[in-house]
């Protein structure tokens, strides 16, 4: 009869480390998502601060038409800036001259996904 007993106690221990082993991969599978959230929150916040960045830079310069690339930080997000110029007219049906649209894509992996971004303005320099 002892021997039954001695046995029981090794089938829960058992059980125990099974139980114990699942939760522990749950637990781990629960951070590897909330380092992936975060990862993926600070990249989108970084990229809106580039583009910012290139569309205030963009209205100090004198504009051409056409695509830059521009290299920023460690170069793992690649950017793009492309000015076309605006065919536009004022109330008196004159063309307007150096109106400028801007826009700057961002472009970037994270998560096995290949995520994109892009800002757009408008910018008259005289």
């Amino acid at each position: 009869m002892k021997r039954r007993v001695n046995g029981f106690v090794l089938w829960e221990m058992l059980l125990a480390l099974g139980i114990f082993c699942m939760g522990a991969i749950a637990l781990t599978t629960a951070l590897h998502q909330a380092v992936d959230t975060v990862i993926l929150i600070h990249d989108e916040s970084e990229v809106r601060q580039d583009l910012e960045s290139v569309l205030a830079e963009a209205s100090a310069i004198k504009l051409q038409t056409g695509k830059t690339a521009i290299f920023m930080a460690d170069h793992r997000i690649q950017y793009e800036r492309e000015v076309v110029s605006l065919p536009a007219k004022n109330s008196k049906g004159q063309a307007v001259a150096n109106l400028w649209q801007v826009t700057v894509r961002a472009t970037w992996s994270a998560g096995n996904r290949v995520r994109t971004s892009e800002a757009q303005e408008v910018l008259y320099q005289p």
